[in-house]
């Protein structure tokens, strides 16, 4: 073998040792890289609280309960003509980014025609649970009535309001009382007016309320409570000088009312009556608060009861305005609890929520509704102050939207939880020559009446 080829021979040995031992020397480096994670096969869980609300028009309003997805990218929502059960290969008609954005509006349907609804949320991963529980609605026509020129809508944001009606007494022209029934645009589709002998039993309380047969409960102060039929005929009526501000008809049929206007120590604040006009159950003050600091209160009446509500579990609630508290007492009457001590002052239309806590208008400086979680007695939820031009605030409704219903001298405003206006009917040209005239001729309470009644 010559020189150079054993030469050669040598440098390829060695450069063949060379490799093996760097490939031996790469084995524990490529023994220990990161397993590859296996990819998110995981959906977002279902959708809940998901609801269609006829908005009149050709629209139907959506909303929903906020995604808990931790990865979330975007909600997707789907309609049909036909049941949805599953989205798998259906095109999303619109998707949204904000996972805090959990209402929406579908626009351009077909008047007359029943729609499914379907939400879902897609993580990014792209991962759906197509399996869905569908809602329907069938858009309507709005139903139209005359413009008033008493009254007009300033606001009106179909995308967030609670659609329907709004039903309320209307005391403006005092030589007019009358109720009214307004769509969304303002317009009276159904009006009331109280008799010429009866004018004069409006105030204070000109209370008004819808009943499940679609008649009207309304109460007149000093004089009496009647039902009365969509044609204005009273089908029912109880008649007591000692009533004002407040009546509800209960389950059983049964009416209860309040006694606040002047009233007297000797009188019964709370009365309930059956059909017959019989009184099968009434409260007085005096058996529980006829002692300091209460015994010695006098304001446009002892204790100025402004409200009752019959509680889920029997219990009742009252409004004893110039106490600046709420009363929960039992079918004995005896007092349960006291609510709002400390942060009330003369209130207005307690309204227990389906969660316990307690709505109510508060008239604090300035006047505001607020909500109570009596557990705690914290404020949980208030809305914006009122300017003056507005008070006394003196009714609250939470919506079935999560909006609240707020009734001022002068406006009627839809708020929604964040505080935005979402509807809003005003007085016209409203001139009140004295500070008495403003209670006694604003708006006094308002009911919201939906279009799935």
């Amino acid at each position: 073998m010559k020189k150079c080829d054993k030469w050669y021979s040598i440098v390829l040995m060695g450069l063949v040792l060379l490799l093996a031992s760097s490939l031996i020397a790469c084995q524990p480096a490529l023994s220990s890289a990161p397993p590859v994670e296996p990819a998110d096969t995981t959906s977002p869980p279902p959708i809940g609280g998901f609801v269609a609300t006829d908005a009149y028009d050709g629209k139907v309003n959506l909303s929903w309960d906020k995604s808990m997805a931790e990865d979330f990218d975007h909600y997707s929502i789907y309609v049909s003509k036909s049941e949805i059960t599953d989205v798998n290969g259906m095109t999303p008609a619109q998707e949204i980014a904000d996972i805090i954005t959990n209402r929406y509006q579908v626009t351009q349907l077909e008047t007359g025609t029943k729609y499914y609804f379907a939400v879902t949320a897609v993580d990014k991963s792209d991962n759906e649970n197509t399996s869905v529980a569908c809602v329907s609605a069938m858009p309507t026509p709005m139903p139209r009535g005359t413009v008033d020129p008493d009254v007009h809508v300033e606001v009106y944001q179909s995308d967030m309001a609670w659609p329907g009606t709004t039903l309320l007494p209307d005391n403006y022209d005092p030589g007019r009382p009358r109720i009214i029934e307004v769509n969304m645009l303002g317009e009276i589709i159904w009006e009331y007016l109280v008799p010429h002998n009866l004018k004069q039993y409006t105030n204070p309380g000109f209370d008004v309320e819808l009943l499940p047969n679609n008649n009207i409960l309304f109460v007149l102060p000093r004089r009496g409570v009647y039902e009365i039929d969509r044609k204005g005929r009273v089908v029912w009526s109880y008649l007591t000088d000692k009533i004002s501000h407040d009546a509800d008809r209960l389950p059983n049929g049964n009416t209860i009312f309040v006694y606040g206007a002047s009233d007297h120590k000797n009188d019964a604040q709370i009365i309930e009556v059956n059909q017959k006009g019989e009184v099968v159950w009434s409260w007085y003050a005096k058996d529980h608060f006829d002692k300091s600091p209460y015994a010695s209160i006098y304001d446009e009446g002892w204790t100025h009861t402004n409200a009752v509500t019959r509680l889920p579990d029997g219990n009742t609630l009252i409004s004893p305005r110039n106490f600046n508290f709420m009363v929960e007492v039992d079918s004995n009457g005896s007092v349960v609890r006291t609510i709002g001590e400390g942060i009330l002052e003369d209130q207005h239309d307690p309204e227990i929520l389906s969660d316990g806590n307690i709505l109510v208008a508060n008239h604090v400086i300035p006047h505001q509704a607020i909500e109570i979680d009596p557990k705690t007695s914290r404020v949980v939820w208030k809305s914006a102050g009122f300017e003056r031009d507005i008070t006394p605030v003196r009714d609250a409704d939470r919506l079935p939207n999560g909006n609240t219903l707020i009734t001022g001298t002068t406006r009627i405003l839809e708020v929604t939880a964040e505080g935005k206006t979402a509807w809003q009917l005003s007085l016209k040209d409203v001139i009140f020559e004295t500070p008495k005239e403003r209670p006694a001729r604003g708006f006094y309470k308002a009911e919201r009446i939906g279009t799935q009644r």
